[in-house]
């Protein structure tokens, strides 16, 4: 799932690429994608709208609108934003043709381009793998496109009024590269629950955009190993902790996110940060710090990663 730095990086790309422009209308072709208002109220108050902003809480993102209103996305596990230039065309007709093809990849998404080939002129169909599972198009006034791809149908969209936001976010804890995530709101967070630090961590509110990947990569950064109970750590191991949560989310965000399956960002290139991670996925390789073997056990039903030596069960 994309975590904090892969939505952040995203948004930055997406403030830099599409505030100004107008989203001319909305095409959905998995229903269940768009999770509030109703698909018609959706589609509706959807078009015409002026993008204002872009920003990011937790693990979502949001897009300011003109009339007050918010466009909320969150990608889930395998949910990306791709943004194609004018002249990409859909097609449709698997619909009609072959239906549990198209439940299943959507639209064909092409574009064709004259090249010249043995000093004769063809038309060349062009394509990508990275452009199937499309959900949700959104048509920009300028012909360019944003599309919302999601192979596993997780990812959800929403429209709310901007004065109902909070609803539309509600049960996010601090934003961790905030000046509210502090060493002592952490030590508040943790006071008095018991469960692995791993578990607590991964709760959405205690931290805001934190998940597996990072956790993993800040547990390994303090020295602290993630089945530790949260209320045992110490003043100082906390301290360590916030450190290690704040650094490796900036790292993510400078290596533009961790890419190992589906993840990729704006334009369809995979992050660079697995290159930079020290445990998450390295079961069996060495860890830097001592060179003993990077080990695997599920806390939560998630995949953890840790060092046993740099990170003791104490």
């Amino acid at each position: 799932m994309p975590e904090l730095p892969e939505v952040e990086y995203t948004a930055r790309q997406l403030r830099s690429a599409i505030v100004g422009a107008t989203i001319h209308e909305a095409l959905v072709f998995w229903e269940r994608t768009i999770g509030h208002p109703d698909l018609s109220d959706f589609l509706a108050e959807i078009a015409d709208r002026r993008i204002l902003g872009v920003r990011r809480r937790g693990k979502f993102l949001i897009i300011d609108l003109s009339e007050e209103l918010i466009l909320t996305i969150h990608r889930r596990m395998t949910g990306n934003l791709l943004l194609l230039p004018p002249g990409w065309e859909i097609d449709t007709s698997l619909k009609t043709t072959d239906p549990l093809a198209w439940n299943v990849k959507g639209p064909l998404i092409q574009r064709f381009t004259t090249k010249n080939m043995d000093d004769t002129e063809r038309t060349i169909n062009e394509t990508s793998s990275d452009l199937l599972y499309c959900r949700v198009c959104f048509n920009l006034a300028d012909g360019r496109r944003l599309l919302f791809t999601d192979p596993r149908k997780f990812g959800r969209i929403e429209l709310w009024p901007s004065e109902r936001e909070q609803e539309a976010l509600k049960g996010l804890g601090p934003e961790p590269l905030s000046d509210e995530f502090t060493v002592e709101t952490l030590v508040k967070s943790l006071a008095g629950r018991k469960g692995a630090i791993k578990q607590v961590l991964l709760n959405q509110e205690i931290i805001a955009g934190l998940g597996n990947i990072y956790a993993d990569e800040a547990l390994y950064y303090a020295f602290i190993h993630p089945l530790r109970p949260a209320n045992s750590l110490t003043p100082a191991e906390i301290q360590l902790l916030h450190e290690g949560i704040v650094s490796v989310l900036t790292l993510g965000i400078e290596h533009g996110g961790t890419s190992f399956s589906e993840y990729r960002d704006l334009w369809g290139e995979a992050g660079d940060n697995y290159n930079h991670v020290h445990v998450y996925h390295q079961q069996g390789k060495p860890c830097l710090r001592c060179g003993t073997p990077i080990e695997r056990i599920v806390v939560a039903q998630r995949s953890t990663h840790f060092c046993p030596t740099c990170q003791k069960l104490t």
